[in-house]
């Protein structure tokens, strides 16, 4: 399972219980990525008629095969439920380090269920994984909740989400923060968010990332960036990422 990490986790928040549980293989052949793998367990696990912002409703975060790699632009993390906007799936995704983080402790996919009594954050710590009150946090900013965070935990570098007062009261609408500043912006997460009770998710990981064949991604990763460079300012640069995406697509 090179590029992946092979174990999700699973919470449940109606009785605070957390779970690992093995990646399926086939699935990873047939559904790329945190989009892809998101979507599909969304379309499993969530019943038609289930109210977005009802405890039967689901939050998966997701990172791809490529992140926490050198891979130019593999950044981004996908976070998928159903929605309160449109009642249909909804996912949305951002950029910073929080997806590779994801992948460094060790975990491909993130599953929240079920609505806790009291605000909490998931706290993930390579392989501790807790909920923790968040009664504190709640009726701060996403940047104040990241920071407090941070603090309790003595550990500038570690990466969160959040939600702010727009999710706590169910804004259908509401966005999720990461890094401070980068949104989840679509499809009303943070609402979902807000329903659970769930003020944050906050993560610190501290393991690598193996892949297929280490030499023929650093090969690709040059001539991505070399293939780029030459061709700023020409508009080749679509036919040259996909001619670069057949030689190597399967480095990772």
């Amino acid at each position: 399972m090179l590029g992946y990490m092979g174990s999700i986790i699973r919470v449940n928040l109606n009785d605070g219980s957390i779970g690992k549980e093995p990646l399926d293989k086939e699935l990873i052949g047939k559904f790329v990525g945190g989009r892809g793998l998101n979507s599909k367990i969304l379309y499993d696990e969530v019943k038609p008629g289930t109210d977005p912002l009802g405890p039967d409703n689901k939050v998966i975060m997701g990172a791809g095969p490529c992140n926490g790699t050198i891979v130019p632009g593999s950044c981004r993390f996908t976070v998928t439920s159903k929605s309160p906007m449109t009642g249909l799936l909804g996912d949305s995704n951002a950029g910073g380090f929080f997806g590779a983080e994801i992948k460094y402790a060790g975990y491909d996919l993130i599953i929240i269920e079920g609505k806790s009594d009291a605000p909490v954050y998931l706290w993930i710590d390579d392989d501790k994984i807790e909920l923790r009150p968040a009664r504190h946090l709640w009726g701060k900013t996403p940047r104040d909740t990241i920071r407090a965070i941070q603090k309790e935990n003595l550990d500038p570098g570690i990466h969160a989400v959040s939600i702010g007062p727009g999710g706590e009261n169910l804004v259908r609408f509401a966005n999720l923060i990461t890094e401070l500043g980068r949104a989840l912006g679509r499809t009303g997460q943070g609402a979902v968010f807000g329903s659970k009770r769930l003020k944050a998710v906050a993560i610190r990981g501290t393991k690598g990332v193996k892949v297929a064949n280490l030499d023929t991604l650093e090969e690709a990763v040059r001539e991505i960036h070399d293939a780029w460079t030459e061709s700023a300012g020409t508009g080749d640069g679509l036919n040259t990422t996909l001619d670069l995406r057949a030689r190597y697509g399967s480095a990772c």
